[in-house]
């Protein structure tokens, strides 16, 4: 018995050897086969961009893992805007903005604009033609339909074309921003911080600081710096005067440091209106400016418009009181253009130093 007894213990320890042979085996391959997956499934994985980062930066791996894992992409990044209306949100990088009443400003700032205000004789016609961009007219109202189809990821617009309720209306179509054109200097700056193009801005401002500076000398050099101007609108019955704090004409006396007439001096004493005073045709002989600027019509007016007022101004100059205004008998009165004369921005401002160095020197 202890003999069979011992020849089966032996039994069993001989397949308990086997069978943890055979278990080491198994296990061995599976190792082999586990590791050559893994090695297989390595060469497709790539480093993640935190990895690659950390890799390039091994000096400060935390904070550049850090700094990746919280990146914002693009596409999704925001920032908030104040502007006339109070605080807008809008895309950290616009792709597509709609102008309504800044495209001067953002000509010049050379935003993507896929739609903007215009129509045939504006003095920025030509030049949206030529960018092809396309362009609609406000000034009968917002066309909301085409600045809807146009799909904008930001709209622009002066508060002067937009009051409260129509920037409110805007807004339900694009992030909204608005901005005073008169002072066109702080709006381009405002407008630059907010489309990250401040380098632009210096630079715009910069080319027409020169412009200007330029344009000063030359006037002084060769008519002096005590001559008077002023700038009037005649109509049928009345003239509009318009006095130095109104924007579109205060190139010539806050820029140029051309002075206004005595005569216009006490008008403005006469009345609260910052802009000017409306006068009788009867008035026109006191207006003793050594040089006086007619201009007519509107900015934003139709062509056919325009030149309704333009013919407007040609009867007034028949008339004999015409005649006695001491600047029409020293054959020393300009016309200019609404077109750019009454609004503002870099482009405007740059062709109306080009229009008074025109007529009061190189035509001299």
């Amino acid at each position: 018995m202890q003999s069979k007894d011992r020849a089966n213990s032996n039994e069993r320890g001989k397949s308990n050897q086997m069978g943890k042979a055979a278990l080491g085996l198994v296990l061995l391959f599976l190792a082999i086969v586990l590791a050559a997956c893994g090695s297989k499934e390595n060469q497709n994985v790539q480093p993640s961009a935190t990895q690659e980062v950390a890799q390039a930066q091994t000096s400060e791996p935390v904070q550049t893992e850090i700094a990746t894992a919280t990146a914002t992409p693009e596409a999704s990044a925001t920032k908030l805007i104040k502007h006339v209306y109070g605080e807008t949100t809008i895309a950290a990088q616009p792709k597509r903005i709609v102008s309504i009443g800044l495209e001067d400003m953002l000509l010049s700032l050379e935003v993507p604009l896929v739609l903007a205000d215009g129509m045939e004789g504006h003095y920025l016609y030509k030049r949206l033609q030529e960018q092809k961009i396309p362009m609609l007219y406000s000034a009968g109202g917002i066309n909301y339909e085409a600045i809807l189809a146009a799909q904008p990821d930001l709209i622009l617009t002066s508060n002067g074309y937009a009051d409260q309720a129509v920037f409110e209306k805007l807004s339900q179509i694009a992030p909204t921003l608005a901005y005073n054109r008169d002072d066109w200097k702080a709006s381009i700056t405002e407008i630059g911080k907010a489309l990250d193009r401040e380098e632009k801005v210096n630079s715009v401002i910069q080319a027409y600081d020169d412009k200007l500076k330029q344009a000063r000398e030359t006037i002084i050099q060769k008519i002096g710096n005590n001559k008077t101007v002023g700038v009037i609108r005649p109509s049928e019955k009345e003239v509009q005067l318009f006095f130095p704090g109104f924007e579109y004409v205060s190139v010539l006396y806050d820029d140029l440091g051309l002075s206004p007439a005595a005569s216009i001096q006490d008008l403005q004493k006469t009345t609260k209106d910052e802009w000017g005073i409306s006068l009788s045709l009867e008035k026109l002989p006191e207006l003793n400016a050594d040089y006086l600027f007619v201009t007519a019509g509107g900015s934003l007016q139709l062509e056919t418009d325009f030149q309704k007022a333009m013919d407007t101004v040609t009867s007034v100059e028949q008339m004999n009181i015409w005649k006695t205004i001491p600047a029409v008998k020293q054959n020393q009165v300009y016309k200019l253009s609404a077109r750019h004369w009454m609004l503002s921005g870099p482009i405007a401002e740059g062709m109306k130093m080009d229009d008074i160095v025109q007529l009061l020197t190189v035509s001299k």
